[in-house]
């Protein structure tokens, strides 16, 4: 009796909580396209993708820099990839190769504060101020139109206090 209680219980869980678990925000923007396609390519799933986020959050950056160039390889226009990509050849101090992944990122998601402002402290390194000035006046018109209110308010403040604390 307990035993069916207990599967029952259990049972009524997962249908209860699973649709709940589904609406969970996947983080501050809303997951794009190409993301969606990556976690739904049986050749290449989003945990590729994961494992390197997770090495560079571990910075661990020859690995992954190795598992982004496998994730472009077969999408070398994704945005996120780009992305993250950029920021590991920064952290490995290839700023010109950053930059043109960084570039990327920027053109596929102009919305974006993050490769903005990525891109910006890329440019600074590599002695381009005219570029990194745009980068940052991208940031400001974004801030002016969010007006602090936008979900990405935060992120454009980051971004623009990172390209003004940048030496060359």
């Amino acid at each position: 009796m307990q035993r069916t209680l207990l599967v029952s219980l259990a049972v009524a869980a997962m249908v209860v909580g699973g649709p709940a678990a589904a609406q969970v925000p996947r983080g501050y923007t809303q997951q794009s396209t190409d993301m969606q396609k990556l976690e739904n390519n049986t050749a290449l799933s989003a945990k590729r993708y994961q494992d390197g986020v997770a090495a560079l959050n571990a910075k661990n950056f020859a690995v992954a820099e190795g598992i982004f160039d496998e994730v472009l390889r077969e999408n070398a226009q994704h945005p996120e990839a780009n992305f993250m990509m950029g920021v590991t050849k920064m952290s490995l101090g290839k700023w010109s190769d950053a930059k043109s992944y960084l570039e990327i990122a920027v053109r596929k998601k102009p919305k974006d504060p993050d490769p903005k402002s990525r891109l910006g402290i890329t440019l600074v390194k590599l002695g381009d101020t005219e570029g990194a000035k745009k980068q940052r006046e991208d940031l400001v018109k974004l801030q002016k139109a969010c007006n602090g209110s936008c979900r990405n308010a935060e992120y454009i403040d980051r971004g623009i206090a990172m390209i003004d604390g940048t030496k060359p």
